[in-house]
């Protein structure tokens, strides 16, 4: 299965398309047909097209570990699809995954700090314990207050390849 493979049926989970279950059978196949021996492994995707298929391969343990068919799955499988579009870069869409993942806690945990309601310390344990990649810890941890607001209404907009861009530079 490949990457354009993969976004497809994603694509098509996120519009209702597919069950879950559905989209996991597709993975059996798949997760059947890899050799568990490191030896006995095709290195060819490994070497030619490593970052499509670190992706790929995530997205796959990541779905089908999915246990609830529910509307956070599909919001989720479409943001990475549009993630994926957005930033055509399967390197940059796996960095942001962590974000994708957790979107709206993060944006609601940004809202409350603004708002007074989680003190400076509260906002750095939760990244802390965020499993952001740490350079968006990083940049979260010295983001002001208004870079943090332009962040959350830039993930509102799905405008990942600006979020991406964003974490590249000092916050301001």
């Amino acid at each position: 299965m490949t990457l354009t493979d993969l976004t497809s049926l994603l694509d098509r989970y996120a519009a209702g398309e597919l069950s879950l279950a559905a989209l996991q059978e597709q993975f059996a196949v798949v997760l059947a047909a890899d050799p568990l021996d490191v030896e006995e492994s095709d290195a060819t995707p490994w070497n030619d097209g490593h970052e499509e298929t670190r992706l790929c391969w995530r997205l796959i343990y990541r779905f089908d570990t999915e246990t609830e068919d529910d509307e956070a799955a599909r919001r989720l499988a479409g943001r990475v699809v549009r993630c994926l579009a957005r930033t055509a870069d399967a390197g940059t869409t796996y960095e942001l995954l962590p974000i994708l993942v957790d979107q709206e806690r993060l944006c609601a945990i940004v809202r409350k700090h603004r708002a007074g309601i989680i003190s400076r310390t509260g906002f750095l344990n939760v990244l802390a314990a965020s499993g952001y990649p740490s350079h968006v810890k990083l940049w979260l941890q010295h983001a002001p207050p208004d870079a943090l607001d332009r962040l959350c209404a830039m993930l509102d907009a799905e405008a990942y390849h600006l979020v991406a861009t964003s974490f590249e530079r000092p916050p301001r």
